[in-house]
């Protein structure tokens, strides 16, 4: 035999719905503290990346044929591409693989804008005339690396870069996985 609340204890009508009321807030008050206490991990990767963002100081990049070398952590690579200071549909510049750890893009600078209305908040950006950077990207975690970069045959820069790498976790430290980057400015001629 199966004993509720409502049939060890005479009650009305009005009683029961209001005890029943009562009953489905304090499960629904008690349900947020429940949910906002689980954690949830997405599956977004990192990777460990040193980057080197070179830019001339009005962010112009002359037309070209630009040449890199490169010495990560005493590895020499090596790697050419020809700017014609005219970007793809939608500003995008170009890529090139140098090698299995080494890519070098000129991308277009973006002017961004932010957009507020009540308690939602957008972006939108546009590649602003004229402007591009230079952006060296080296996976893994090298300690040392030296870039010389030249536009026609003519030095156009040299720098050693020693990386400060930081500890980021784009899920949280709560779910890994974590990846060691850092991100350096070099300002050319």
């Amino acid at each position: 035999m199966t004993l509720s609340l409502f049939s060890l204890v005479p009650l009305g009508a009005c009683v029961r719905t209001t005890a029943a009321l009562a009953a489905g807030f304090a499960m629904a008050s008690a349900m947020p503290g429940c949910i906002m206490n689980q954690k949830q991990c997405t599956e977004m990767a990192c990777s460990d990346t040193f980057t080197i963002t070179a830019a001339t100081a009005n962010k112009s990049w002359a037309a070209g044929e630009y040449t890199l070398e490169l010495a990560v952590d005493g590895s020499a690579v090596s790697c050419a591409y020809s700017w014609t200071n005219t970007p793809n549909v939608g500003g995008s510049g170009v890529f090139v693989q140098c090698s299995p750890t080494v890519s070098v893009s000129v991308n277009a600078v973006e002017i961004c804008t932010e957009t507020r209305r009540g308690g939602g908040v957008s972006q939108s950006c546009v590649p602003a005339p004229g402007q591009f950077t230079q952006q060296l990207a080296i996976r893994g975690t090298p300690a040392r690396v030296d870039v010389v970069v030249r536009r026609d045959g003519a030095l156009l820069g040299e720098r050693s870069f020693t990386p400060a790498y930081r500890t980021w976790y784009p899920n949280g430290e709560d779910c890994g996985p974590g990846c060691r980057q850092d991100t350096q400015d070099w300002t050319l001629p």
